[in-house]
């Protein structure tokens, strides 16, 4: 997600111990990951934690201080459209304040049925702010980040909306997440609020004519702690003429990051929930501990099998991707076993997490110390010197997790992920690139990985997966960005015709027509009261944000449709004397659209 503060970010003051609770200092969320508290929380979490408690914002009385070609069965069906509107961007201009830009779109999620498709995403235009009526400053009167376009026509006209709020709420904190039932019904999953925005919960959506219209949120469970939420629906295994709509997420405990499920047998209408698996530490850091994150549930079409991957943190340089596996319709789950020869344990997968340690900022706290965040990110090249860390601060950055992208039908299990070159946890000397596996019994044994894109001498980075199978059981698509050496990005897309045992070069196709640089979202703003701190851009955005955390790829009517985040779009900005990058033009993100023929 993508509120200010999001990430894999290092708080250089307090020392988290897994093993206890965060009752020892560290806040809820927090995983100590080589000697430093990371946190692991996503950016709709962090946003909610900071809107209470910090209700008013007040002037910026300080300014800043000066100073291949493809086979014939693949093919492009017309240009990539922009789905977002672009006349939604605005700008809010207050005296003492640097302009609030609202131009971030990304963070993507898309379903399709018929010839109806809704692609889903973060947005910053639903944010806004106003003179405060109680005083100085300003407030933030509305929070509605999740936002959708949808398209009746198989994608060549999109309108676009705001996704409505748990009924009697007001908020929506996006991390969107999208599906849609054999009859059509569109389901999305967000993060948001209970009545009166009491609390925050999980909340899910539904639309029974094609996305054009929302239903009010139902509330699937109230948890001031929800975080990174996913959606699922298919066949119920006693009963396969229903479909059952699944949601997983994570709670941030004081002694654990819960793995929490969420059911529904009536179309979304009532859910019941419940924890299904409490990650515990251990005295050896290299080892998994109590903290897991970004769960990817997905239902077997045939079978009705629920099986949900997710990301479980070491103390160490290597940390796992972990499934859990449902056979009754989310009733009793039990740990998959993928038997890696060396691994501390026969459920866990080991990989290396994608990106370079870098500096994204610091808060001056009341005592006069800092918390100063470090991301893994993928970056420019425009790096303003080391930070107070002594890391490189890159002012174009996006920041990287491992959201295990997955897919199954008739028992075969096809999962991708994106792993660093590197076994060291953060090496700024190492690439990434996609790596697959296929289990061909529910489960029980597993392929040897292998890597999904080409290797390209110019390409650094392929990351962030997303996955897909067709009707044909042959075919599988996982779609990915790719970074150049020269900093650019694209959206790249594998396709494999033997189940995922190659993916051809020539099936290897670039989605994506124009290769985008990354904004600005890491922008020095020193002060003689904090030298280090930083801003996006988009001021209320995190820090290192661009990209999002995923992109997605689907698959119906034969055809395959991929929508991104993508950064090939410019925005200039207002002149304004308090702003480090008045008046400059720069790269901003908006959500693209590409349908496309595989065969």
């Amino acid at each position: 997600m993508f509120i200010r503060a999001l990430s894999v970010a290092i708080v250089v003051l307090v020392a988290f111990n897994p093993s206890v609770s965060a009752q020892s200092g560290a806040p809820l969320g927090f995983v100590s990951k080589l000697g430093s508290d990371l946190d692991v929380r996503s950016g709709a979490r962090v946003l909610a934690d900071e809107l209470a408690a910090n209700k008013v914002l007040l002037p910026d009385r300080e300014g800043p201080v000066a100073g291949g070609s493809t086979v014939p069965q693949i093919q492009l069906r017309g240009g990539n459209l922009q789905v977002n509107d672009p006349s939604h961007d605005y700008v809010q201009v207050f005296s003492g304040f640097r302009p609030f830009v609202r131009a971030t779109q990304s963070e993507v999620s898309t379903a399709a049925f018929g010839q109806s498709i809704v692609t889903t995403y973060n947005d910053s235009t639903g944010f806004h702010v106003a003179p405060n009526p109680s005083g100085p400053g300003l407030i933030v009167d509305r929070v509605r980040l999740s936002s959708y376009s949808v398209s009746q026509d198989g994608g060549k006209t999109w309108t676009s909306g705001s996704m409505p709020p748990a009924a009697g709420a007001t908020q929506t904190f996006g991390d969107p997440a999208i599906a849609v039932d054999r009859h059509g019904i569109f389901y999305f999953a967000q993060l948001g609020t209970t009545a009166g925005d009491e609390h925050g919960a999980i909340v899910v959506n539904t639309s029974a004519d094609g996305g054009q219209t929302w239903a009010p949120g139902a509330v699937v469970q109230s948890d001031d702690a929800s975080d990174k939420e996913w959606i699922a629906v298919g066949p119920d295994p006693a009963a396969s003429n229903r479909d059952n709509v699944y949601v997983t997420w994570t709670s941030f405990q004081q002694n654990a990051c819960e793995l929490r499920f969420g059911r529904s047998t009536d179309g979304g209408a009532t859910w019941t929930a419940k924890t299904i698996f409490v990650p515990t530490a251990d005295a050896i850091a290299a080892h998994p501990q109590n903290c897991l994150q970004f769960s990817n549930p997905t239902v077997d079409q045939v079978t009705g099998a629920l099986y949900v991957p997710f990301l479980r943190f070491s103390n160490a340089d290597q940390d796992f991707i972990q499934m859990m596996m449902s056979r009754d319709a989310g009733e009793t789950f039990q740990l998959v076993r993928f038997n890696v020869p060396g691994a501390p344990d026969p459920t866990v997968l080991p990989i290396t997490q994608p990106g370079e340690f870098t500096e994204c900022g610091a808060t001056r706290l009341s005592n006069g110390r800092f918390s100063v965040n470090l991301r893994l990110t993928i970056h420019g090249t425009d790096n303003t010197g080391p930070g107070i860390t002594g890391l490189p601060r890159y002012v174009q950055a996006s920041r990287m997790v491992v959201q295990p992208a997955t897919a199954a039908r008739n028992n075969v299990i096809y999962l991708a992920w994106s792993n660093s070159t590197s076994l060291s946890f953060g090496d700024p000397t190492g690439g990434s690139n996609v790596l697959f596996v296929r289990s061909n019994d529910g489960g029980s044994t597993w392929t040897t990985p292998i890597m999904v894109n080409p290797d390209v001498s110019t390409d650094l980075h392929h990351v962030m997966p997303a996955l897909a199978i067709d009707t044909d059981a042959n075919d599988v698509h996982v779609s990915y960005y790719t970074q150049h050496l020269n900093r650019t990005i694209d959206l790249d897309m594998a396709n494999s015709h033997d189940r995922g045992a190659t993916f051809p070069l020539d099936r290897t196709v670039r989605v994506s027509s124009t290769s985008g640089t990354l904004p600005p979202t890491n922008i020095p703003i020193p002060t003689p009261s904090n030298p280090f701190a930083a801003t996006n851009y988009d001021r209320q955005i995190a820090v290192c944000y661009a990209l999002g955390e995923y992109q997605s790829v689907t698959s119906a009517n034969g055809t395959v449709y991929v929508g991104w985040g993508d950064t090939r779009n410019t925005i200039t900005g207002p002149v304004n004397a308090l702003d480090p990058i008045s008046g400059q033009t720069h790269a901003q993100q908006d959500v693209l659209f590409q349908k496309i023929k595989v065969q």
